[in-house]
């Protein structure tokens, strides 16, 4: 089951430089957000060299390969020296060069002379050492070790892209560690020249890695998927984006810079994979309702409700109650224009599109309708996942615009994510007494309370 409201999924094309477009995520106003184009990796083949020129690097006795001192990849201290590629190379004489080291050649400073990195194919070293990817940089007496990649975990490594982030004219560079007889273990390392060092930005975890051109400006930011939760199986493991960028001399956050990713792309990912992952282990929710009120927290750290925002609110929910339904749209559209994050303005919002939709006769004008309030619902799970009204609406839309299956997701929630099972149970017998309540509704609470009541 996969949710489509509010939801935008970012992929990774790992073997490919082909660019692809995903939808912008919905809000209850309009499309909006990123175009989240996704830059597909290119293994560094556009700065690989082979054959006749790899070997005339590699045949030089000043080209050196770091060599650790252990053979066990997971030890934190990773101690080694440099040693010659040649004479390495040198216990297969017949084997060319080029089978046991991968040869680069860029310009990783930008002053004209391109610099070489190394990187050894260690299953073809078959002599029970462990070498690490190295740079070497020209010079009149021959090459230079300007950096060894020593501190990224693996037994063997690899170029997972090469490219020019920001625009300066010397690409940076995104390694793979990996380890176990299978490829279990996945690690990546970023990496950029910066001044006379390099600075790396270290990335644990597997596939968490995506360039995406946040702004459209020709510039890729590094968006990272941060595991913060690994209870249960993979699949329902819990990850929160980090935005970083590249300035040249460091890598820093630029979550600042784009202030509605959040909003349009974390949170909603994360109330999908509530809905998606309904059934899980009560913990596994938990962990995810966690992370969303932490983002949620940092997204509205610093931001205030306008003066008279909490009164005004109940105002216009008083304007709905006594029947003055136009003005009351108008109080809560102008309240959600102001600050967007308090529960109760989207709730009202969400109910106030539902009850409109009822009165509609027209099918598709209806189902519009419906959409509004889902979506205003999902957002009021992006503020408060914990809320029943919040669940229960997001199973009213969804069920509405014919998606049985998260509605009853979202109906199961109602219970399980909103304090004591017996409150949830009850509530929702209570909606589904309700006079003249929709036929596909009240099949789906019944649904809901025969399968939680199996549990």
């Amino acid at each position: 089951m996969k949710v489509r409201a509010a939801l935008v999924t970012m992929a990774v094309v790992m073997t490919s430089t082909a660019v692809t477009h995903a939808t912008p995520a919905r809000t209850g106003r309009a499309l909006v957000g990123y175009d989240l184009t996704i830059l597909g990796f290119n293994g560094g083949e556009p700065y690989r060299i082979k054959g006749a020129q790899a070997d005339a690097v590699l045949g030089e006795r000043s080209a050196v390969v770091w060599r650790f001192t252990s053979t066990h990849w997971m030890n934190k201290t990773q101690a080694g020296g440099f040693v010659s590629a040649a004479q390495v190379a040198g216990n297969y004489p017949n084997r060319p060069a080029g089978d046991l080291f991968s040869v680069y050649q860029a310009d990783l400073e930008g002053d004209g002379t391109a610099e070489v990195l190394l990187v050894p194919v260690n299953d073809q070293i078959n002599n029970g050492k462990r070498y690490a990817p190295t740079i070497l940089k020209r010079t009149p007496r021959g090459y230079k070790p300007l950096r060894a990649v020593n501190k990224l975990p693996g037994e063997r490594f690899a170029v997972v892209d090469m490219r020019d982030l920001d625009g300066n004219g010397a690409p940076e560079i995104l390694f793979r560690g990996e380890a176990g007889s299978r490829g279990f273990y996945h690690f990546h390392e970023l990496m950029g020249r910066a001044g006379e060092t390099f600075a790396s930005l270290p990335v644990k975890h597997v596939n968490s890695v995506h360039y995406v051109d946040l702004d459209r400006n020709g510039q890729s930011e590094i968006v990272v998927r941060e595991r913060v939760s690994r209870r249960g199986p993979a699949n329902q493991w819990t990850y929160v984006d980090q935005l970083y960028a590249w300035s040249g001399e460091q890598f820093t956050s630029a979550i600042g810079r784009f202030p509605r990713y959040h909003d349009v792309q974390t949170l909603p990912t994360l109330v999908g994979e509530l809905i998606d992952h309904y059934a899980a282990e009560l913990p596994i929710l938990r962990d995810k309702v966690r992370a969303i009120r932490r983002v949620r927290g940092s997204v509205i750290a610093g931001k205030k409700k306008p003066p008279q925002y909490d009164r005004k609110v109940v105002r216009a929910l008083a304007n709905y109650e006594n029947g003055r339904v136009d003005k009351a749209r108008l109080n809560l559209n102008e309240l959600e224009r102001q600050y967007p994050y308090d529960l109760q303005m989207l709730l009202g919002l969400a109910r106030l599109h539902a009850q409109a939709a009822l009165e509609l006769k027209d099918s598709q004008a209806r189902r519009q309708r419906f959409e509004k309030a889902l979506d205003a619902a999902i957002r009021a799970l992006t503020v408060d996942p914990e809320s029943r009204e919040a669940w229960w609406w997001s199973g009213v839309g969804f069920i509405q615009v014919r998606e049985r299956s998260s509605g009853l997701a979202s109906l199961s929630n109602a219970v399980r994510l909103t304090g004591h099972r017996r409150d949830g149970l009850a509530f929702l017998k209570a909606r589904r007494g309700e006079p003249g309540m929709d036929g596909e509704l009240q099949a789906a609470i019944d649904t809901t309370l025969e399968t939680l009541g199996q549990r």
